[in-house]
């Protein structure tokens, strides 16, 4: 079973999508020096990527992976130390065929 969901008018596809029609990769992170990464979530991830896809005239994300990390260099400097990561493949898919997943 492939799990997705909808955000900000685009899916969010773990797996693939038969007749996906795929454009090209795409990674983001949420882990400014200075910004207080730790506060923001995975929808304000997601918002940014939807934002990406929409621009490229998509309307998904196949292929999603995301989680947090962590970076012991920042944790000795008392800098946020953990930070949002996502990436995946944009594509266009038909939602009929997200609901037969």
């Amino acid at each position: 079973m492939t799990y997705w969901a909808e955000y900000d008018g685009v899916y969010f596809v773990e797996g693939d999508v038969p007749g996906a029609r795929r454009q090209g990769p795409i990674d983001t992170k949420h882990d400014g020096w200075f910004s207080q990464s730790q506060l923001k979530s995975l929808d304000t991830l997601k918002a940014a990527i939807a934002a990406q896809v929409r621009s490229m005239g998509a309307n998904a994300v196949v292929d999603f992976r995301y989680g947090q990390k962590n970076s012991f260099w920042r944790s000795l400097m008392s800098i946020d130390d953990v930070w949002w990561y996502a990436s995946g493949i944009v594509a266009t898919v038909d939602k009929s065929a997200l609901q037969k997943l």
